[in-house]
């Protein structure tokens, strides 16, 4: 019998810190499993839950000299798995709201920390989408979403008919959606994933 087999947790943690190989693969094999079970309970995909598991190990290695457990090791990597979980729930809510946001669905975002965020991740592709427009379309998006003047006050100002506002406004929410679909890799990917996760 493998002497790493007998020795606990707590032991193999000393070793872990010190370099040692084997005490990290002993404990990723006493706990890799259950870990991923319990991600996979609250995730319902194995794909993402298997990706936060490996996270999870990889940074114990990268950070051995600095780990600082005060409960079980076990409880150590839950809170971990819980911590990533409640993040990436985090991040994709503020992905989410993005994009109801700019599709019309919300008028507002309020937490100034999403603020940040999406002024910091998101507003050069806004800028981008806004560009591709024709020109009435152009001004009357901007107006509308980002200024938030309501058709009345945008059909006075350009002086055009409500219904040309709402025409405009229809045709550069289309254009809008389908250059947005073509962005999985900053946005839908996401939003893709929080639906798989509430499903």
């Amino acid at each position: 019998m493998d002497k790493l087999s007998t020795m606990q947790d707590k032991e193999l943690v000393i070793l872990l810190m010190n370099g040692s190989h084997a005490a990290f693969r002993e404990l990723y094999i006493r706990h890799k499993d259950q870990l991923l079970y319990s991600c996979k309970k609250y995730l319902k995909n194995e794909a993402v839950a298997e990706d936060i598991v490996q996270d999870i190990f990889a940074q114990l290695w990268e950070t051995r000299d600095l780990l600082h457990i005060s409960s079980s090791f076990s409880g150590y990597l839950y809170a971990s798995a819980k911590n990533r979980i409640l993040n990436m729930y985090r991040q994709i809510d503020v992905h989410s709201r993005f994009a109801r946001y700019i599709l019309g669905n919300e008028t507002e975002l309020t937490n100034e920390t999403e603020d940040s965020i999406i002024e910091n991740d998101y507003a050069d592709l806004l800028n981008k989408l806004i560009e591709i427009l024709p020109p009435m379309q152009k001004d009357i998006f901007r107006l509308s979403r980002i200024e938030g003047l309501t058709n009345r006050e945008i059909s006075e100002m350009l002086q055009i008919s409500v219904e040309n506002v709402r025409k405009h406004t229809s045709l550069a929410m289309k254009k809008i959606k389908e250059h947005l679909s073509k962005h999985t890799d900053i946005l839908f990917q996401e939003v893709i994933i929080f639906l798989t996760i509430f499903s």
